[in-house]
């Protein structure tokens, strides 16, 4: 694929342009995948598929596969903090278009989420002043307005990641000072009005919410919510909230292939600073050789120790190569 790189993704933007729906998703799901794959190569893919992507999501009607390969596009091609914010500018105008017709409510749910997972990605210190003025507030008109469930639970999560971020004057009205406080009583708010109106059918969004609320109480008490996953026997620890948020929209976008991902992608494996340590074992060379002969009336004493004890013996000598193999593994083993 590296060779045809771009000839493939020049393919999959004339059927993201041209193509029906489902085309569409599938060509949106296979520029997503070549952006996690690209490594060195994800800018270039961000930089041939911005024109495209961003005039659809401005003037078109996008589905949500390809607002997903696009925050994917910038999350692994974007090379500095301008051009994700850029990224996350074109989502914004979307999601504010979400009150305006029956298709952009529809998509809201992920374009806030990709919002969030690109929020996730950068440092609050490094985050522009005149970009997100008023997002605290836009978020508490969602819960407020309680349009659907999966709304509610992406402005949560938002939220909550706005203030993980420590900048919340960067996300809030110059004329408004809104407190840490303010917003976790928002928060707590919706989850309990939320558990009292008996949506005990939607499991998901409950256990969700209440893992909101656990990381809620954290904050309170300034601490970091903590998670340590099991991958193929090695340990993923997760230590922020934002690292959670990234975690979570990157397995439900691969699926079953998540953990393939993560055990061989480099550039997967550093988003979450995980590194798979592999150990060699040599137990079977420290056997001791055999050696069989079949020397007819030669069984003397003699005979038996020029076969085995000495030095230039058929055994000694295999003896001498196997403990030297095994010295030359073990030292690749500690260099691993």
């Amino acid at each position: 694929m590296e060779n045809n790189l771009i000839t493939l993704l020049d393919r999959c933007l004339i059927s993201i342009t041209k193509g029906s729906g489902d085309e569409i998703s599938l060509a949106a799901n296979t520029i997503g995948l070549m952006a996690v794959t690209a490594a060195d190569r994800a800018h270039e893919l961000y930089v041939e598929s911005l024109p495209v992507l961003s005039k659809i999501l401005n003037h078109g009607s996008p589905c949500s596969k390809i607002i997903e390969c696009m925050i994917l596009l910038a999350f692994f091609g974007a090379k500095n903090c301008e051009e994700t914010e850029n990224s996350m500018q074109l989502i914004w105008e979307l999601i504010h278009k979400g009150n305006a017709n029956k298709h952009s409510l529809s998509i809201l749910p992920a374009a806030i989420s990709a919002w969030t997972f690109l929020l996730a990605s950068m440092d609050g210190r490094r985050l522009s002043y005149k970009y997100w003025q008023g997002a605290i507030s836009y978020f508490f008109h969602l819960l407020e307005e309680e349009m659907d469930e999966a709304i509610g639970h992406a402005a949560c999560e938002a939220l909550t990641l706005i203030l993980e971020t420590g900048s919340l004057e960067k996300f809030s009205h110059r004329s408004s000072n809104i407190t840490k406080d303010e917003i976790i009583e928002r928060l707590n708010n919706f989850i309990l009005k939320f558990k009292e109106q008996d949506h005990d059918q939607n499991q998901d969004y409950n256990e969700e919410l209440d893992f909101i609320s656990d990381v809620i109480n954290l904050f309170e008490d300034d601490d970091c919510p903590k998670s340590s996953i099991n991958i193929r026997g090695h340990l993923l620890t997760l230590s922020t909230y934002s690292q959670i948020i990234q975690f979570n929209y990157l397995k439900r976008f691969l699926g079953s292939g998540f953990e393939v991902h993560m055990m061989g992608n480099k550039l997967l494996q550093n988003v979450f600073d995980f590194t798979p340590k592999y150990h060699v074992h040599h137990e079977k060379l420290w056997e001791e050789p055999t050696v069989t002969y079949f020397v007819p009336e030669a069984r003397t004493k003699k005979t038996r120790q020029r076969l085995f004890m000495s030095p230039n013996s058929a055994y000694n000598k295999a003896r001498t190569q196997l403990l030297n193999k095994n010295r030359d593994l073990t030292k690749d083993g500690e260099h691993q």
